[in-house]
């Protein structure tokens, strides 16, 4: 089973920057090739640390008759540099102001790790705006230890996080053997701002939308890779039982980073017919 993909290389994708206020963005859009047959678009959310290249891959696999749309998140690519965001909400309004500017009222919506917090902190708070929620290898709750990663980068800087946190992100086969994949997520990283990354971690330690998730009345798919340290299948099938309906699905064989490890798994993942609540 191939398990590669090359970011930024998806075909039929065009990229412009969109203005968001107080920080421009970039995007990677995917017209439906017939838009006629009704799915909603479908926005992807990257991870903490890369930018929206992280979902070409997928984008690549999923079907053509559909728009897909995956953003620059505040303080990542184009948006390098953006003022920090205080909290999640910060980047959950962020994705509003883009539906807005875009003209679009309703989304599917996926989010990976940081991007599946901003997921679902949108969910929360703008339930109306989402058709169906993916949750991709994230967390739900206050995470104190973030707050040390925070303080961590801020000091030695980005590079110095590198090795533990590819660790995280690959099997150790799959980071061994250094595809595109790989070298995209380490070239990404490396090149991060240690203030953006910083604030990203800082606004995930305080996340906190626990309480809010049983009020979802949306079809949700939680998804976990099977071999993932930092947002364990324990950890991820809690996520889902507090959603009322949610499916919860577990990818074998990879870690915190299905888009980039197993882009064809998780892009079948992200159909938009699955179980209503």
């Amino acid at each position: 089973m191939a398990r590669t993909g090359q970011p930024g290389t998806a075909p039929g994708v065009a990229e412009a920057d969109l203005d968001l206020g107080d920080h421009v963005t970039r995007l990677l859009d995917r017209p439906a090739r017939d838009p006629a047959t009704g799915a909603d678009p479908l926005v992807l959310v990257h991870a903490l640390g890369l930018d929206r290249r992280m979902w070409a891959p997928v984008a690549g696999c999923l079907p053509p008759d559909r728009r897909v749309i995956a953003y620059d998140v505040r303080g990542h690519g184009r948006a390098a540099g953006a003022p920090p965001p205080a909290t999640v909400r910060d980047l959950a309004e962020d994705l509003l102001r883009l539906l807005d500017t875009l003209g679009l009222a309703r989304v599917a919506l996926a989010g990976l790790s940081m991007g599946g917090a901003v997921a679902q902190t949108f969910a929360v708070h703008h339930p109306g705006r989402l058709s169906a929620l993916h949750l991709v290898a994230t967390a739900a709750d206050p995470q104190p230890a973030y707050l040390e990663r925070a303080d961590r980068v801020e000091r030695y800087g980005v590079v110095e996080q590198l090795p533990a946190t590819l660790e995280r992100w690959f099997t150790p086969a799959f980071l061994a053997a250094d595809p595109e994949p790989v070298r995209y997520a380490r070239e990404t990283l490396a090149g991060v701002r240690a203030a953006d990354f910083g604030a990203g971690w800082r606004a995930l330690a305080r996340l906190d939308v626990r309480a809010g998730l049983g009020g979802l009345r949306l079809p949700v798919r939680v998804i976990a890779g099977g071999d993932d340290p930092a947002t364990p299948p324990a950890l991820m099938r809690g996520i889902a039982q507090d959603i009322p309906g949610a499916e919860f699905v577990i990818i074998d064989g990879v870690r915190h980073l299905p888009a980039l490890e197993a882009p064809e798994r998780l892009a079948a993942l992200l159909r938009p017919e699955f179980r209503r609540p």
